[in-house]
């Protein structure tokens, strides 16, 4: 067996339901896609909007994303329950002279929020930035999420920074929460 076809984690939600942490791999193109699809549709607290991804527009950033995790650029991690992706988490290296920063991104299906999957993903990706020699992770939030920022603030990540009118949501802009941890 490949061993990106094995998962790389495994925990039980707060419900019980079984999750397995994967690395991404091609051959589940299909399942992210709709995890990707089902997210842009709901418009959620997320970059992701406007109208679905396309195969080949999905394959293209699952390339991308790949040879990043090749080059050592990036880490992501797929959460997976009964074969369909339900969330996701990656950190992405800083450049230059800030390559010690790794901006962290996490999503969660709306059918499996609040069952303790962010905190889990949160939880898992924080580690593996530190063995990815990430001394500082990053993230940025709409203002209005407040169960993103509750679980960040848990996570004693600080505010450093806001940025007025920095995304745009359903007709309005909002303000952009920056936020950090460091991890030594």
């Amino acid at each position: 067996m490949n061993l990106f076809n094995r998962p790389v984690a495994q925990f039980k939600t707060e419900s019980g339901k079984e999750i397995l942490i994967f690395r991404p791999t091609l051959d589940r193109l299909p399942i992210l896609l709709r995890f990707t699809n089902r997210l842009i549709a709901e418009d959620t607290y997320l970059n992701l909007t406007g109208r679905a991804k396309t195969y080949q527009e999905e394959e293209s950033w699952l390339r991308g994303t790949l040879a990043d995790i090749k080059s050592k650029k990036s880490l992501y991690f797929w959460a997976v329950s009964d074969g369909k992706i339900v969330g996701s988490v990656s950190v992405n290296h800083g450049y230059e002279r800030s390559w010690h920063v790794g901006k962290i991104g996490l999503m969660v299906d709306r059918d499996f929020r609040r069952d303790g999957i962010g905190t889990k993903l949160l939880e898992f990706i924080l580690k593996e930035a530190q063995d990815f020699e990430i001394k500082m992770a990053t993230l940025e939030v709409f203002k209005e999420n407040f169960p993103a920022i509750k679980l960040y603030k848990k996570f004693d990540f600080r505010v450093y920074g806001r940025l007025p009118g920095g995304l745009f949501r359903k007709g309005k802009f909002s303000d952009t929460i920056e936020m950090y941890k460091k991890l030594d």
